[in-house]
């Protein structure tokens, strides 16, 4: 298969990988954390008070699937949902100290896995890397 021509499921196939490979470096370092959880945490920690919908929104993926997500985190003490004094169906969310801890440790596991896949890219195949995968996303 060549893979040029297929560039949108080469993404997603590496997306994939990607995220399995952190995973599995979070569970050799203690963390019950999946990958998509840490996405959560991560979003969050960047947009202070977010609801749900527009947490939906960033992610891509419909507020059911959102709110199976939001209520893991909550169970796990790592995100704290307070409904809107205005709009009650409205809920705002936010990282508690534990989620702020766990994201910290987390990131840094992150970027371990990032800088080992890195090896043997120069630093100018990276920048094109991330100008060609923002110029799509951006696209999209």
């Amino acid at each position: 298969m060549n893979e040029a021509a297929h560039l949108g499921l080469l993404i997603a196939r590496t997306g994939l990988v990607l995220g399995k490979a952190v995973e599995k470096e979070f569970e050799n370092s203690g963390l019950d954390l999946t990958y998509q959880h840490f996405v959560f945490l991560n979003i969050l920690s960047k947009n202070n008070k977010l609801i749900q919908q527009d947490l939906a929104d960033i992610v891509k993926i419909d507020k059911s699937a959102v709110l199976r997500v939001i209520a893991a985190l909550e169970e796990k003490q790592l995100v704290e949902r307070t409904g809107d004094t205005c709009d009650r169906r409205k809920k705002t969310l936010y990282l508690t100290p534990l989620g702020r801890s766990l994201l910290k440790k987390s990131l840094q596991i992150e970027h371990r896995v990032n800088t080992r896949l890195q090896e043997g890219l120069t630093k100018e195949e990276v920048d094109t890397f991330v100008k060609v995968a923002l110029h799509l996303r951006h696209k999209i």
